[in-house]
C-alpha cells in the first residue's frame, strides 16, 4: 500500500468587513492510466466489448453497494505528479 504522509498546515486568513475569510486552495488532477479495470469498481476495461458488458454493481448505481477504490490507479496516478 502507497504510504502518504501530510501535515496540517497553519490556516490562513483574510480580514473582511464582517469577519475574516478562510483561504482554501483546491487542486483538481486528472489523468488516465493504464489499468484493466475501472477505478472504483472491478468492471473491466475492455475497449469494443459488448455494450453494458463491463458494468458492475457499483457502475449501475445498485443501492447498498458501495465503490472500492483500485489502489494501483491511484499509485499510478502519484507517480506521473
Amino acid at each position: 500500500m502507497l504510504d502518504l504522509t501530510y501535515e496540517l498546515p497553519k490556516i490562513k486568513t483574510i480580514a473582511g468587513a464582517k469577519h475574516d475569510w478562510e483561504l482554501v486552495i483546491g487542486m483538481e488532477v486528472h489523468a488516465q492510466v493504464s489499468s484493466n479495470s475501472k477505478l472504483f469498481s472491478g468492471a473491466s476495461t475492455k475497449f469494443g466489448a459488448e455494450p453494458n458488458s463491463n458494468v458492475a454493481f457499483v457502475d449501475a448505481a445498485m443501492p447498498g453497494m458501495l465503490p472500492v477504490i483500485n489502489e494501483y490507479c491511484i499509485e499510478q496516478t502519484v507517480r506521473t505528479g
